[in-house]
């Protein structure tokens, strides 16, 4: 008797067959693999923007822009996702002052929620970001999130 999830695994295996930890992933178009460094230059990258903002990402990307195209796309991303976000957050910041010209409390309530909301999503953006990486994919961000500053 097979199950669903035998199906989806295929007959006779238990588990599905993943490559070795060293095994470079390919690439979206197929034709480069993805080294490990780059894999994790990207990460590091994405993950800079929590801490740094652009800094990272940026740095990554002058170092490694023209010896990678996986790695100038995902430093890309991450570079103008951050930038955005910031330029988000400086909007968030003149909302919640504005409002806060006339009821304090109201406006700094509406200015850290608004600021909350957009860090969780960029937050969301950059995870996705860095799953992407690991696949050797990239991860589209929204155009209304994310405008091209870097290309």
């Amino acid at each position: 008797m097979t199950t669903a999830a035998d199906e989806v695994r295929g007959p006779m295996t238990s588990n599905p067959v993943q490559p070795g930890p060293r095994a470079p992933a390919p690439d979206r178009s197929g034709q480069q693999p993805v080294r490990e460094g780059e894999v994790k230059a990207a990460t590091v990258g994405y993950l800079g923007v929590i801490f740094l903002g652009p800094v990272i990402p940026l740095a990554i990307y002058a170092a490694c822009a023209k010896r990678s195209p996986f790695l100038r796309q995902h430093a890309a991303a991450a570079v103008n996702l951050s930038v955005t976000c910031l330029l988000y957050g400086l909007c968030c910041a003149i909302v919640g002052g504005l409002l806060a010209l006339d009821i304090v409390p109201f406006g700094l309530v509406i200015g850290i929620l608004l600021g909350l909301a957009l860090w969780l999503t960029m937050l969301r953006y950059l995870i996705r970001g860095v799953g992407a990486a690991h696949r050797g994919e990239q991860d589209e961000i929204p155009r209304w999130l994310s405008a091209k500053v870097v290309r």
